[in-house]
């Protein structure tokens, strides 16, 4: 039976702007507009706006030890990229790669190692290793994988303003990010502590559990969620600061050297690092909540396809199918805070075995240098 390619480029206005309007993120609309002069004809561009909350200030919490000036969000977004097949040779197509970069309000965009909160300086990078102006988005899949958030303090004084990166671990901001209304929120960890910023009283409150401690912190579900030390897992209601438990405390054999908060379509996942050093003998644990049992439950099957990223700023997952020359069923992670490229490990979660990316062809340009099809 004979089949024909369908002419995309006849869709008539209305229905192209109903799909226009259903697209998620700034990058899709503009792959989308790329397919045809008459995708771009019927669809204006997306204007290249700030988050709303760029121009928020915080006031300091009083646990800090740092209360001069005040505080900024400052949002990052990753992006796994990849060339087309009609773009690139078979071997290059096999790279994906991973990058973090956050829009400036001066209208420049800074970039960071995707693993870490280490700056990437381009004066210093050699000119083959440099960043072009542009990106023809008919040549590459760009994909949107996460948005991440942390404080930075600002500075007054000698007439202008100087910005501290990473005054706290971490922030997580509520779904109502795109807007600035009384349901807008941000959660952030301070000294083990988890505080709650409303934009309906402008001001930080203190989640009161005992004498216990946070770990660390995302948003879920509509829902703030927090990590005690213990393993316990509570939500945090962003309006009312209601308080409630979903899991049980962990039972785990050795005491964590970091536990990080992941999710994916999947549902909510905990990763616990159980050693820092030697290297070769870093393991790493994944549960998955079960919030009718309110427990965590290991998952040892049936992540084959997943790619676990485990950051300083953000833990996140990848599709290994979806985007080839990701290693499934594997942790990617770093020991320190270097430079982009280096000191950067997989650890299999099949035999525990864990590798140097640099080392394993095919893997090892996914955070730096660029690799060689970005033209």
């Amino acid at each position: 039976m004979e089949t024909t390619t369908p002419d995309w480029s006849s869709l008539p206005e209305h229905l192209l702007a109903s799909i226009a309007e259903r697209l998620p993120t700034r990058i899709d609309t503009l792959r989308f507009r790329a397919v045809c002069s008459s995708f771009r004809s019927s669809i204006p561009t997306p204007p290249k706006t700030l988050s709303p909350h760029n121009n928020l200030k915080f006031s300091i919490p009083s646990l800090s030890v740092r209360h001069q000036g005040h505080l900024v969000l400052a949002e990052f977004t990753y992006y796994a990229i990849r060339p087309l097949p009609s773009c690139s040779d078979s071997h290059e197509i096999a790279n994906t790669w991973l990058v973090k970069c956050e829009d400036l309000n001066s209208g420049k965009v800074r970039f960071e190692d995707p693993l870490t909160r280490y700056r990437l300086r381009f004066k210093k990078v050699p000119k083959l290793e440099k960043l072009p102006w542009s990106l023809n988005l008919l040549d590459y899949q760009i994909k949107e994988v996460a948005k991440v958030y942390r404080l930075e303090q600002v500075y007054h004084g000698n007439g202008f303003n100087r910005r501290r990166p990473n005054v706290f671990s971490k922030a997580v901001a509520s779904s109502s990010f795109d807007k600035i209304d009384d349901g807008f929120a941000v959660m952030t960890i301070i000294r083990g502590m988890a505080l709650v910023w409303r934009n309906v009283d402008k001001k930080w409150t203190e989640i009161d559990i005992g004498f216990d401690y946070f770990l660390d912190i995302i948003y879920h579900n509509e829902k703030f969620y927090a990590l005690k030390s213990t393993g316990v897992a509570v939500t945090v209601d962003s309006k009312s600061l209601t308080v409630s438990q979903v899991s049980i405390p962990l039972q785990i054999e050795r005491f964590p050297v970091r536990s990080f908060l992941a999710k994916s379509s999947q549902g909510l996942f905990l990763i616990i690092k159980g050693r820092q050093w030697p290297v070769k003998q870093i393991e790493f644990k994944v549960y998955k909540l079960d919030e009718e049992k309110c427990e965590w439950v290991q998952v040892r099957d049936g992540l084959e396809d997943s790619v676990f990223f485990f950051g300083y700023d953000c833990s996140f997952f990848l599709s290994a199918k979806e985007f080839p020359g990701c290693k499934g069923n594997s942790v990617y992670f770093k020991r320190r805070h270097r430079c982009p490229g280096t000191d950067a490990w997989i650890f299999d979660m099949k035999d525990g075995r864990v590798e140097s990316l640099s080392a394993i062809p095919g893997y090892s340009k996914i955070f730096w240098p660029r690799p060689t099809w970005v033209e």
